[in-house]
């Protein structure tokens, strides 16, 4: 009963979030909330969001890295307003999507306890809110976003006349990006990742205060499965909840999750 109450409770938060995300209103509460870092305002160069667990981080952070000079990104919001804000304030966006089932087992596992339907559903609600700019959006499959940044960059470049440096897939590069995504997860309350996307700090300054943390032993909060990689401690769980996804009456909203992901990714 206990087990059930606490789905019961995270499900209606993450439900809760989800509707409200989608509302017009939601990028002005951003804005004066504490996430007003990660929100689109003046000044903003670049917009990156998708549902969680697409590559957001990855995305954010290597496409900083690529440039000469830190620029002000909006990201992280998790909220289709986001990049519907920006469409309708001209600012070039990236919009994030995976394929439904590998998001929905990868959120389930990092949002536990959290109802499966719950996360379809959010899913949905995510990519139908953004349908009707799609056409103004630049659109980053999970697999493209991972391995050829470089030419959605070229996307966005084209698509607004703008000139964003290409991210080099190099292995150097990769694990430079997977470092910072590391420093951001375990380290959240130095924001020096965060100040890094917000234009705040170099490329050089994020990494001399991670050394300078590094040497002086600064503790680390965030367990295993937070962390926005691939992991061993996680895959541990997937073929259960692979296992639960094949229920019957999952069937139809993973359908029709499926048919969206397919319509909105296939003109990438």
């Amino acid at each position: 009963m206990r087990a059930r109450l606490a789905v019961a409770e995270r499900s209606i938060r993450y439900e809760v979030h989800s509707r409200t995300a989608a509302t017009r209103p939601y990028l002005a509460f951003a804005r004066a909330s504490r996430h007003r870092s990660e929100a689109a305002r003046e000044g903003t160069a670049l917009v990156i969001d998708g549902f969680p667990r697409s590559a957001n981080t990855f995305a954010t952070i290597a496409f900083q890295v690529a440039q000469p000079s830190p620029l002000r990104l909006g990201h992280h919001l998790h909220a289709p307003a986001h990049l519907v804000t920006a469409v309708n304030e001209g600012i070039p966006a990236l919009a994030l999507i995976r394929d439904p089932v590998d998001t929905v087992v990868s959120e389930a596992i990092r949002e536990a306890p959290v109802s499966l339907r719950t996360v379809i559903t959010a899913y949905r609600r995510f990519y139908e809110s953004v349908l009707p700019v799609l056409g103004r959006l630049t659109v980053g499959r999970f697999d493209v976003v991972t391995s050829d940044l470089g030419s959605l960059i070229d996307e966005i470049d084209r698509r607004h006349g703008v000139a964003f440096a290409r991210f080099d897939h190099s292995s150097e590069n990769v694990d430079l990006v997977f470092r910072l995504i590391e420093e951001r997860e375990r380290r959240p309350e130095t924001k020096n990742v965060d100040r890094f996307l917000a234009g705040e700090l170099t490329l050089g300054e994020v990494l001399d205060a991670i050394r300078r943390l590094d040497a002086g032993g600064a503790p680390t909060v965030r367990a295993e499965h937070a962390i926005s990689r691939p992991s061993e401690e996680r895959a541990s769980t997937r073929d259960e909840i692979l296992h639960e996804l094949e229920r019957p009456a999952l069937r139809e909203p993973l359908r029709r999750a499926r048919e969206l992901y397919e319509r909105i990714t296939a003109r990438t």
